[in-house]
């Protein structure tokens, strides 16, 4: 598999940069959605694309939340909030979260972070998958946590998100191995919770194929929208900014009935639980690892 370095390099310099900028921002009493919106114009100023929507996801909302047309939401004393961006560089994507606490949650972060830094020192071509998983969810356990079971890592390719391989977050059997030239995601969630997640809540995050085929009653702008995408995700909110909220819930709808798009919606822990996450975009080279989003 032969991919544009430098172009991922580029992503993970402008990923690294938004991630900084997020964590000036985020305190007690600012809106989700202003973070949000000072992270893709960040991206959209340095020259590059957003590769999905940032989203934040707090306390025990694991991912894939997203702020909608009217989230007036704020971060609050004691949250732990995951920040999820992706940057694309002419489809070469840079997949990087990181959490920021607002409590006293400094164990909980460093388990997943330390997990992630071991699961690096793995990275090398003929590395057994479930070898890193181990790694997970040894150095968690190690400092008083569970990992999230049915949360994984994975491979990502230019203008696709998630392919093979799966990075599992626990040992599993018959997981695989890595190759040279890979490009993966280890993303680590380590919880106080039961170690699983369920979807529950509103989507706000969507999907689509590259070549859209969207019923004839669908607005046309809102069809261009998409797929200008060229495949990749996309959020209610952009939609509804551009299009209105009724011509925008009429073509989610539509699009979703059909089975044009597909929708993620949040992932949940267990009532009560804290997660934290980190992830980062990793090249499998010849001799090791090359972390693309410091």
């Amino acid at each position: 598999m032969r991919v544009n370095l430098e172009k991922y390099r580029e992503a993970g310099r402008i990923g690294s940069s938004a991630h900084k900028l997020a964590a000036a921002q985020i305190r007690p009493g600012v809106r989700y959605v202003d973070v949000l919106d000072a992270i893709e114009d960040f991206i959209a100023a340095q020259g590059a694309q957003r590769a999905f929507p940032a989203q934040v996801s707090v306390n025990g909302t694991a991912a894939h939340d997203c702020c909608g047309p009217h989230d007036e939401r704020t971060f609050a004393a004691g949250d732990v909030v995951k920040v999820d961006l992706g940057v694309h560089v002419d489809g070469c994507i840079a997949d990087t979260a990181r959490t920021i606490d607002l409590g006293n949650n400094t164990p909980l972060l460093d388990a997943s972070r330390l997990a992630l830094e071991a699961a690096i020192a793995l990275v090398e071509p003929g590395r057994k998958l479930r070898e890193i998983g181990a790694a997970i969810r040894d150095t968690m356990r190690d400092h008083g946590f569970k990992p999230i079971a049915n949360l994984t890592g994975h491979g990502i390719a230019p203008y696709t998100i998630h392919c093979s391989p799966s990075i599992p977050n626990v040992p599993e059997s018959g997981a695989g191995s890595l190759k040279e030239g890979m490009m993966i995601c280890i993303e680590p969630f380590a919880t106080t919770g039961r170690g699983a997640v369920v979807e529950q809540g509103r989507a706000e995050v969507f999907g689509a194929r590259r070549k859209l085929k969207a019923p004839k009653s669908v607005d046309s702008g809102i069809v261009d929208q998409i797929a200008a995408r060229k495949g990749l995700p996309f959020c209610r909110r952009e939609l509804a900014r551009e299009h209105g909220d009724k011509v925008t819930e009429d073509a989610l709808r539509a699009l979703l009935r059909s089975g044009t798009i597909h929708d993620y919606p949040p992932l949940v822990e267990n009532p009560g639980a804290l997660v934290a996450q980190f992830e980062h975009t990793i090249h499998v080279g010849a001799d090791g690892a090359e972390v693309m989003t410091r």
